[in-house]
């Protein structure tokens, strides 16, 4: 029996082709697997025939798909890729040195991370702020408080100064009266002898540290520095005026060195005091103090002789 081949018939395999053999097979384009070629050339070989039925029922078709060529990269796109690349890095650079010269003949520094202007300190404390006349002050409230407004703040101070200041001139008030009761209360000697310095010192000396200063002119309320002088001297039966600038002027005025025990000094400021003969004096100094007698002279006193 000789051989026949089926109307589609399949090419031998040639021994320098690939294993896997393209053949056409109903119109699509497929590839044998290797037990298919085997098939496919036993199918040619004179001593083995099949019908084409059979052999579309042993021959194994593998559809494979076509490999597509690849895309070539456009040669244009290559050649730009460095020129766009340098046109970003030089927009860049000019935005920078755009910011960067305005700032620095501004005289303010440069953030290098950001490039945003940094005020220098001298910049920062020559700028000046200035708020309309026609602004309104707003109270400000939140969740039910609200801020002091300096107004609140200068009348609360002025309140507690107020305050403080009746505070300390009631607390004056209180201890002279108490001093004045206690001086009261007291009695003093009249002088034993004719005056003359050593009567006058000693008479005076009664009054140290015990009758406070003040505007009046007797032991049993205060002492001013003239009420004072004028009450010593009233009771060895000198009528003196008050005033210091007055009693001064009821004197002689005479130097330093002839100045004795019981002669007056006089400051033009508005004091004047009983002079101890020894560098000193006694005085009623200022309010809340007491009579008392200084060791030492202050300043530079007029001295002054009583007939």
């Amino acid at each position: 029996m000789t051989s026949t081949t089926p109307a589609r018939a399949l090419e031998r395999r040639d021994p320098n082709t690939p294993a896997v053999t393209p053949a056409r097979t109903g119109g699509r384009h497929v590839a044998l697997s290797p037990r298919a070629a085997r098939r496919a050339a036993r199918l040619e070989d004179a001593s083995w025939t099949a019908s084409a039925e059979e052999e579309r029922r042993h021959v194994d078709l593998v559809p494979t798909k076509r490999p597509s060529a690849p895309r070539a990269k456009s040669s244009f796109a290559k050649r730009a890729k460095p020129f766009a690349t340098f046109g970003v890095m030089t927009l860049a650079t000019g935005l920078f040195v755009s910011v960067s010269l305005p700032a620095a003949a501004a005289g303010v520094d440069v953030d290098a991370a950001t490039g945003g202007a940094i005020p220098s300190a001298a910049t920062m404390q020559s700028v000046s702020y200035s708020v309309p006349s026609t602004a309104a002050d707003v109270p400000f409230v939140r969740d039910g408080y609200g801020a002091t407004s300096q107004e609140e703040v200068d009348a609360a101070s002025a309140a507690a100064a107020a305050a403080a200041a009746a505070e300390a001139a009631a607390s004056a008030s209180a201890a002279s009266s108490s001093s004045a009761s206690a001086s009261a209360g007291r009695t003093y000697a009249a002088p034993a002898v004719a005056r003359s310095g050593e009567a006058i010192l000693a008479y005076a000396a009664q009054f140290v540290g015990v009758v406070p200063y003040g505007n009046g002119n007797d032991p049993s309320d205060s002492f001013a520095c003239d009420g004072y002088v004028q009450y010593v001297f009233a009771a060895f039966g000198v009528s003196l005026p008050r005033g210091a600038g007055a009693q001064a002027a009821s004197g002689v005025q005479i130097s330093a060195s002839e100045a004795v025990a019981g002669d007056l000094l006089y400051w033009p400021e508005g004091h004047i005091a009983i002079y101890d003969g020894a560098g000193g004096m006694y005085d009623s100094p200022d309010w809340g103090r007491y009579v008392q007698h200084r060791l030492s002279i202050w300043g530079d006193p007029v001295y002054i002789r009583i007939p």
